[in-house]
């Protein structure tokens, strides 16, 4: 297993971590491919293979939300790119492993709901009247309201 850890802020694009398979073959038979084998997984990040090191490179795919989900977990397996047609009937040459990554929660500022309000005044109108309210919203812990 391995595991990460990513800001709640990271763009999309940004690398989490690497992983590696090990392979005790020689030459071509040991290039790799990794895929993400879980639906959450394919939707939240992506894998790409590093043809030098042949290590999977994991990247954020969709926008992070540590209020909407703190731990990710994601299945990652390693396939040899090449197999010998010799070898097929021996059966599958994949692996897989777990990644879990953790979002690192980021302060966010406080949210006008609506974001902006029209107020009207009478210019007759006593000192000290209300004029109307207003609400404001912190994204973060459960949308606790602002002091």
């Amino acid at each position: 297993m391995y595991q990460f850890s990513i800001v709640e802020t990271a763009l999309v694009g940004t690398a989490i971590g690497r992983v590696k398979a090990e392979d005790s073959d020689v030459g071509e038979n040991t290039d790799m491919m990794y895929q993400i084998k879980d639906e959450e997984g394919v939707q939240m990040f992506k894998v790409t293979t590093d043809s030098n090191t042949q290590e999977a490179i994991i990247t954020v795919q969709k926008p992070l939300d540590y209020e909407a989900k703190m731990v990710h977990t994601v299945v990652v397996e390693a396939l040899n790119k090449f197999v010998d047609p010799r070898f097929v009937d021996l059966g599958t040459f994949r692996d897989q492993t777990i990644v879990r990554v953790s979002v690192l929660d980021v302060d966010e500022p406080p949210e006008f709901r609506p974001p902006s309000d029209l107020m009207e005044v009478q210019e007759d109108a006593y000192v000290g009247s209300v004029v109307g309210v207003v609400t404001a919203l912190d994204p973060d812990a459960a949308n606790n309201p602002v002091r």
